[in-house]
């Protein structure tokens, strides 16, 4: 399965800003897949957000 979305707005701006902090962090640019995927790693199963003990730091 393959999902594709589009952030206008206020939404892109956030998106860039966090790519970039995430850069910082990392030291290369990641993929917007790969930042979406540490994004969703912060994401908690039971539909709560909130940081798991081992993800990464955003």
């Amino acid at each position: 399965m393959t999902s594709h979305i589009k952030l206008y707005g206020s939404k892109s701006d956030r998106f860039e800003e966090i790519k970039h902090r995430m850069e910082e962090r990392l030291g290369y640019e990641p993929s917007n897949p790969e930042v979406v995927g540490l994004m969703m790693a912060t994401y908690e199963d039971d539909g709560t957000e909130g940081r798991r003990a081992n993800a990464p730091r955003l």
